[in-house]
């Protein structure tokens, strides 16, 4: 299987990620999603007649979705499906949930199975249509002709004039609406998906902050802290300032939002999380970390929920593709494309706001190559589309890109634990690069232990190096056992002597074993004086059999992208602003991260220049 195929099925993963357990929880939606949702029933045309009714009564149907079963009551009326009603589901919060409700929506309207899926959740999609096939084969319906049903929709062009169009419903868009709206503008957002929130929604929300003006020397000096390598990518410092001083304001701005969240000990924003991102966490396994329940896509959905309550439009399942420009190549609005039509977006002012370029291997090879190698879990609507529309207007790419670390997983498309701060292994192994070294505590944070991972030419990984009583703490151990073959991305072995699991590795044999065996003294004595690992997780490997796992790093995405200056305006060759034309979030992010993406940041360049950018397009409206 080649590399561009391998990144193909992991969107499956990336983006429909489920828990193992179900819950008899109503599906959470939003305000947002509900406002787009009616409008795209307007938009329908009318339904398709049956051509043979169903027998009455309420029918129960199960499905397995990415990792649990979904069960639900579908209810026949008159013939018709009435209503879908989930009694059992754990679908991922935002996305998955999101996608069983809209399915359910689109089948009763259309009264068809021949409905698309919902962009991003495919596999929640899947499950649906399966459960619901089986409600009408039981109900005494032909499954074949209601597949084929056909679905039809009204296709209508039209044109919308606002001051500020914000492209993309990420952490960084939103802020940029929020702001932009705050300052008076007429606002409009498009989202490529069916549901907002980018990357961010996977997240657990949080980012470094300050919440006075008097905190920001502090937090910038925090940031810069992080960025532990800077030498081939040194740090901007004029944005770094510019964004960091906006913190208290953005701060307030999601107190005004109506966002709950906190500023910890530490000086993180972590948004509270919702009921079903709790049940997701519920059924997340890690051997020895303590599971962190993910707050992003409550931050996301609070945010949306704010900006319809302000009466500010979310057009999902809308891909914007030009960029409108005058005579003197002022930008002047967007052209977007849905099922339902073109539309023509007039404004004073565009925000890009689309995610990074990871599922673009053109851009990828060109911007971070390096990144093409990594599997990556980041949202698939990242395919670079706000770059390659800026560049034709006039915009440059950035010199330095490179691919954001995430956590390490020995299958790359099973990942229950994107977004989690530690990864599942137990602590007591030996972790291992690709020289057979050990450069780094096992017990560490993902972003922190990643920088040691980074592999030229091929995908960033590592090896966890365990014996008998340390693999029992392994999650899937035999599962991996049994599904590694030649050629298989998945790789463990089990064998009897450290010579040959290193073997298998394609490492040193010798380097492996003056690996363990300085490990086993550490060990003994009860100290780990090379990595400073907590000495309640030093286990001597010493007794065969021995274990070895192939664990790949699930990037986030990449970083770099646009030039942008500290207005968050987009900028050409000679460094001037194109007027009308800015950007926020990692679709331009160089100059705030080093060589490596650190952790705790992303969400941050997205809040504060989106903040900055909606702000500064908003008056640049006004004028």
């Amino acid at each position: 299987m080649n590399k561009s195929m391998l990144r193909t099925v992991a969107v499956m993963s990336a983006l429909s990620i489920t828990g193992c357990g179900a819950s008899s929880v109503p599906v959470a939606t939003t305000a947002a999603a509900e406002a787009s949702s009616e409008a795209a029933t307007t938009a329908a045309a009318e339904t398709v007649e049956s051509t043979g009714s169903l027998t009455d009564g309420t029918y129960t149907a199960s499905a397995k979705g990415m990792d649990g079963d979904i069960t639900a009551e579908v209810v026949v009326k008159d013939g018709k499906i009435a209503e879908i009603n989930y009694t059992e589901q754990d679908e991922t919060a935002g996305v998955g949930d999101k996608a069983l409700k809209l399915m359910a929506k689109a089948i009763i309207e259309h009264q068809s199975l021949g409905v698309d899926a919902i962009s991003g959740a495919t596999v929640s999609s899947s499950a649906v249509r399966m459960l619901v096939s089986d409600a009408v084969e039981q109900a005494g319906g032909d499954v074949s002709e209601w597949k084929n049903r056909e679905v039809k929709l009204e296709v209508k062009d039209e044109t919308i004039d606002c001051d500020v169009v914000v492209v993309g419903a990420g952490i960084a868009g939103l802020a940029a609406a929020q702001k932009a709206m705050r300052e008076g503008a007429d606002v409009v957002v498009v989202e490529k998906l069916a549901f907002g929130g980018g990357t961010s929604i996977f997240s657990s929300g949080s980012f470094i902050a300050a919440d006075t003006a008097e905190g920001v020397p502090e937090l910038v000096e925090k940031w810069v802290k992080r960025n532990k390598i800077t030498e081939r990518n040194p740090l901007d410092m004029d944005k770094i300032n510019t964004a960091c001083a906006v913190s208290p304001d953005v701060l307030q701005l999601l107190t005004d939002a109506k966002v709950d969240y906190k500023l910890n000990e530490e000086g993180t924003m972590v948004p509270a999380a919702s009921e079903q991102a709790k049940k997701n966490a519920e059924n997340i396994q890690l051997a020895t970390a303590k599971v962190k329940v993910k707050g992003g896509q409550a931050l996301v959905n609070q945010l949306e929920d704010n900006l319809a309550e302000n009466g500010v439009p979310i057009y999902f399942n809308t891909k914007a593709t030009k960029l409108i420009t005058d005579a003197d190549n002022h930008v002047t609005g967007v052209v977007c494309e849905s099922k339902t039509g073109t539309k023509t977006i007039n404004a004073k002012a565009v925000v890009l706001a689309c995610g990074d370029y990871a599922w673009n291997d053109e851009l990828t090879g060109e911007l971070a190559p390096d990144a093409l190698h990594n599997f990556t879990s980041t949202a698939v609507s990242n395919t670079g589309d706000g770059i390659n529309m800026a560049v034709e207007v006039g915009a440059v790419k950035s010199a330095f890109g490179e691919s954001m670390s995430g956590c390490f997983a020995p299958d790359p498309y099973d990942m229950p634990v994107v977004g989690q701060p530690n990864n599942s292994y137990p602590f007591e192994c030996l972790l291992l690069d690709n020289k057979g070294n050990r450069p780094v505590s096992e017990a560490l944070g993902v972003h922190d232990q990643m920088i040691y991972f980074i592999n030229e030419g091929e995908a960033d990984y590592g090896w966890v190096v365990m014996d008998q009583e340390i693999a029992d703490k392994f999650l899937k151990l035999d599962e991996y056992l049994e599904r590694t073959s030649e050629g298989s991305v998945i790789q463990a072995y089990k064998e009897d002597s450290i010579e040959a699991l290193a073997k298998d590795m394609n490492l040193d044999p010798a380097t492996v074993q003056a690996t363990v065996d300085q490990y086993n003294k550490m060990c003994e004595a009860g100290e780990d004086t090379d990595n400073g690992k907590d000495a309640q997780y030093l286990s001597a490997i010493d007794a065969g059999p021995f274990y070895a796992v192939k664990e790949y790093d699930l990037t986030r995405g990449n970083y770099g992208g646009i030039e942008t200056n500290l207005a968050g305006e987009v900028t050409d060759k000679d460094g001037n602003a194109i007027p009308g034309l800015y950007a926020a979030g990692i679709i331009s992010s160089a100059g705030f991260f080093g060589d490596y993406y650190p952790g705790r940041e992303a969400l941050g360049v997205g809040a504060y220049m989106g903040f900055i950018s909606g702000e500064n397009a908003a008056k640049y409206a006004a004028k």
